[in-house]
């Protein structure tokens, strides 16, 4: 299991090799889109009322599911690169123009996963008394702390089975979304502890990057999300037993150059 994993992330970097950049202006757009919708509906329903409550947690649901949209658009983007095949900016877009009602589709299903295990984090948030007290303060927020680890526990198992949703309807534009998230469960089945190693082993990367005060993000995200593209890839039987090697854009034009080198060397021989 571990030469898989390595395997994998070889692949990973081996790819993302002259690509960080678009990857990372990617997911800085995606990440500054989201915090901008998101504080707009956090101010246009702000409030403590039940009403306000409803229509606050309905509008981040909308927004959630087409941030959606746009994580498709970059699973798009990190295939076409995998493989060698032209990306663009631009591939963040492409399933707003695409057959958008698939991927929705999708998204709600998993926001409403996500909405349900956050119900407890969510009573606790709004209904419960914070109390006057520092010590009744520390309490609530600890109990505060409590539920949002449980919801996100829970989110993380529930949800687990469906990661490679995005993957597959990037590859078949034919396939529906509740389509995607069945097959994606059918290739997860028996494979779900290999995806949690491959992400657990990148743990001490993630405790180094506070050092560097998160900005070695930029470049392990990256490196995380290309990573999981090979996971995919290989469950789909892309890397056979005839195949043990992958060649990478990268590692094909580092060959080509020492073939040329090696011609001019045999020819000045």
């Amino acid at each position: 299991m571990r030469r898989k994993i390595r395997r994998w992330k070889t692949y990973a970097k081996e790819t993302l090799h002259g690509n960080y950049s678009i990857i990372i202006l990617a997911l800085l757009a995606i990440t500054a889109v989201n915090m901008v919708v998101s504080e707009l509906v956090s101010a246009l329903f702000g409030g403590t009322t039940i009403l306000n409550i409803i229509t606050g947690q309905a509008a981040l649901f909308i927004v959630s599911v087409i941030m959606g949209v746009f994580s498709a658009g970059l699973s798009y983007m990190l295939l076409n690169m995998a493989r060698g095949k032209a990306y663009t900016f631009g591939d963040l877009l492409y399933f707003f123009k695409n057959y958008p009602d698939r991927v929705i589709i999708a998204g709600i299903v998993l926001g409403i996963i996500d909405l349900i295990v956050s119900i407890p984090y969510y009573y606790v948030n709004y209904f419960v008394d914070p109390g006057t007290t520092l010590e009744e303060n520390m309490q609530w927020l600890m109990k505060l702390g409590l539920m949002l680890l449980l919801a996100s526990v829970l989110n993380l198992l529930l949800t687990l089975p469906f990661v490679l949703t995005y993957f597959l309807l990037a590859d078949d534009l034919e396939l529906g979304g509740i389509e995607a998230l069945k097959t994606s469960a059918k290739l997860m089945k028996g494979n779900i502890g290999k995806y949690l190693l491959l992400e657990i082993s990148f743990i001490p990367l993630l405790i180094l990057s506070v050092f560097t005060l998160y900005i070695a993000l930029l470049w392990l995200v990256p490196y995380m999300e290309m990573s999981a593209v090979m996971f995919y890839r290989d469950l789909r039987g892309e890397f056979t037993p005839e195949m043990p090697g992958y060649d990478t854009p990268y590692s094909l034009a580092r060959e080509a150059e020492k073939r040329r080198e090696n011609d001019d060397y045999n020819a000045e021989a």
